[in-house]
C-alpha cells in the first residue's frame, strides 16, 4: 500500500495545519507586535515566502475574524499575550464577588505601558461584548465568571447615612418630651461618628440601634 501524494491545498494544510497565522519578529525580545496576518489558503498567500508554521502564532478562526479590525496584537514567548480580544478588568486580590472595574479591548492597545495587569483580566466573549446592556449593567466577578452584581455600600457611607437621621430620632424620642438623651443613644451616635469619619477602621457593620 502506498500513500497518496498530497497536492495543492493538501500540501499547504500539511505544512500549515492551522490555516490562519500571525507573523512577528522572532528576533525581538520580550513583548513584540504582530507584523502580518496570514491566511495560508488565500489566493494572495505566497507560501514559499512564509516562515515555517512553528515560527508563527497559530490563530483560531474566531481569532482570525476578530483580528481583521484590530489595531495591535502582541506576542510573548511565541504566543498571543492576550489570546482573547475583549476583557473585564477586576481586582483579582479582592474578596469575591468583586466588581468589574472596567471593560477593555486589548487588541486596541498599541502601547501597553499603562495596560491592566493580565492577572486582573477575565475574557469576555464577542457576543457579550457586542451587547451594550451586558457591559452597562452592574457586573462582578466570582470564581472566574462574570455575574450580575451590586457592590455593597461601604460601611463608612452607611454610617454617614444613618447618622444624618439620629439627631431627629433623639429629638422625637426624648428632647421633644423634655427627657434627657439616654447614654445608650449617646454611645450609639459616637460609634456611628467614629465609623463615618474613619476613626474606627475595624468595624464592618453598623452598631445596633438602642432599644429605647
Amino acid at each position: 500500500m502506498t500513500d497518496t501524494p498530497l497536492t495543492g491545498a493538501g500540501l499547504i494544510a500539511s505544512a500549515y495545519p492551522a490555516r490562519y497565522y500571525a507573523q512577528y519578529d522572532r528576533t525581538a525580545t520580550g513583548i513584540t507586535q504582530v507584523t502580518a496576518l496570514i491566511d495560508t489558503l488565500a489566493d494572495t498567500a505566497v507560501i514559499n515566502a512564509l516562515p515555517a508554521a512553528a515560527d508563527m502564532v497559530a490563530l483560531t478562526s474566531d481569532q482570525w475574524a476578530l483580528a481583521q479590525t484590530a489595531r495591535s496584537l502582541h506576542v510573548q514567548g511565541g504566543l498571543l499575550l492576550y489570546p482573547a480580544r475583549y476583557y473585564a478588568e477586576y481586582d483579582a486580590s479582592a474578596v469575591q464577588p468583586t466588581r468589574v472595574i472596567s471593560w477593555t479591548d486589548m487588541w486596541e492597545w498599541s502601547d501597553l505601558g499603562s495596560a491592566p495587569d493580565i492577572s486582573n483580566l477575565l475574557a469576555v466573549s464577542p457576543t457579550d461584548w457586542a451587547d451594550q446592556s451586558f457591559r452597562r449593567n452592574g457586573k462582578g466577578v466570582q470564581d472566574g465568571q462574570i455575574i450580575d452584581y451590586t457592590p455593597p455600600v461601604p460601611v463608612a457611607l452607611q454610617a454617614q447615612m444613618v447618622l444624618s437621621g439620629v439627631p431627629g430620632q433623639t429629638w422625637a424620642k426624648f428632647g421633644s418630651k423634655g427627657k434627657a438623651v439616654p447614654q445608650a443613644w449617646v454611645d450609639y451616635q459616637d460609634a456611628l461618628e467614629a465609623i463615618a469619619d474613619g476613626t474606627d477602621t475595624t468595624s464592618t457593620t453598623l452598631p445596633a440601634e438602642p432599644a429605647s
